[in-house]
């Protein structure tokens, strides 16, 4: 029987039953169709592979994507039923616990299936300690220092490895993997709308000069000159944004042009992060049209030292609904941003009345990139 696998948060990939064992440890679920409807489902055969055997990404990656499913997955609220029940959720946890063993991580998760969760909320009364976040805490700090041994300089993403970088999206591309394993992407829908940075970003960040020296080897690049080339760039990035945002860049743009430019980390604009493979697609799926949070970031810095920015200028829709206040949308987006931080993101946000004088907007914004860039 042909099933279809999701790939969450960037659209589908579509395979045979016969495939489902070589399938890599992202793909957590299937969809199957009966009939005149489509069930979803955990992929069974898949987490029991990845309990009894290493999967071809690592451990490491297996163990950071199954917490990921348990914090996606467990009810936070009345409202958030989730897509496993209670038999998945307990086969999802012996899972990761037998992945830690290997990695010699000693981890006792406090319940043992979706039901233990409940009776675990109701014993501490929905208290913090029952936060999803904190309860794994413990498991994601041993991970990292474990992979601190084997630290190669490289940056991760919000889920993993950060191996592709599709931004100054004009239109909300659709993404589909070609090779997990070896982390290769295809954008299948609005290709010619984005950009797609797919070079390891390594210790120092990525810089003006880094991405100068992609875009140099892009078509119809190759033989400008390097002050044609940089005007080609600004201007493809600029391409994607509304004027407000225009501002933003062109400001840092100049800020570094005036610094020496080249060593600057580079602002990337409208940007969809590669690797996030379990997220959102199930966490919404039961409301359907939901925007899909944090799925794209205004502005995207990645400095030195590991350090990660995240810029976003805040318009009313950010805060209400039809010219009215809608705490829930801005309830959604601070928990968003919270869950962000705590992976290791720095969120500064930027409300649209502070753009409406340019002038006193440019020099806002440089004294910020002065602090924030500060050595």
């Amino acid at each position: 029987m042909a099933c279809e696998i999701i790939i969450p948060a960037f659209g589908y990939c579509r395979t045979t039953r016969a495939e489902v064992n070589r399938v890599p440890q992202e793909l957590f679920f299937e969809t199957v169709q009966r009939d005149h409807y489509r069930c979803t489902r955990l992929n069974r055969a898949a987490i029991n592979e990845l309990r009894t055997a290493p999967s071809a990404g690592g451990d490491e990656e297996t163990a950071h994507a199954l917490i990921d499913l348990l914090i996606d997955d467990l009810p936070q609220d009345s409202e958030h039923e989730g897509l496993m029940d209670n038999s998945e959720t307990g086969a999802v946890i012996r899972c990761l616990k037998a992945v830690l063993r290997r990695l010699g991580i000693e981890f006792e998760v406090p319940f043992h299936d979706k039901q233990g969760y409940y009776s675990f909320r109701m014993e501490h009364k929905n208290g913090l300690i029952t936060d999803l976040t904190r309860v794994f805490a413990p498991a994601r700090a041993a991970l990292e220092r474990r992979e601190q041994t084997t630290f190669t300089g490289g940056l991760r993403g919000l889920r993993g490895e950060l191996r592709n970088l599709i931004f100054a999206a004009a239109q909300k591309p659709e993404i589909v993997w070609r090779d997990v394993a070896g982390g290769v992407i295809e954008i299948t829908k609005n290709k010619e709308h984005c950009l797609l940075y797919d070079r390891p970003v390594g210790a120092s960040g990525l810089t003006w000069s880094e991405l100068s020296k992609w875009w140099h080897l892009q078509d119809g690049m190759y033989g400008m000159s390097e002050h044609l080339r940089l005007q080609a760039l600004l201007k493809r990035l600029r391409g994607s944004l509304n004027a407000l945002e225009q501002l933003l860049l062109d400001t840092y743009w100049d800020h570094a042009v005036q610094r020496g430019f080249g060593d600057f980390p580079a602002l990337l604009p409208q940007v969809y992060l590669h690797y996030d493979p379990l997220a959102q697609r199930q966490r919404n799926q039961r409301a359907e049209g939901k925007v899909l949070m944090r799925q794209r970031m205004d502005f995207l810095m990645l400095a030195s030292g590991g350090r990660r920015y995240v810029l976003e200028l805040d318009g009313k829709e950010h805060y209400s609904r039809d010219g009215k206040a809608a705490p829930d949308l801005y309830a959604d987006m601070v928990r968003e941003d919270r869950r962000i931080r705590l992976q290791g993101y720095e969120v500064y946000r930027f409300g649209g009345a502070e753009f409406v004088d340019p002038q006193a907007a440019k020099l806002m914004l440089s004294g910020f990139f002065d602090q924030l860039l500060a050595p």
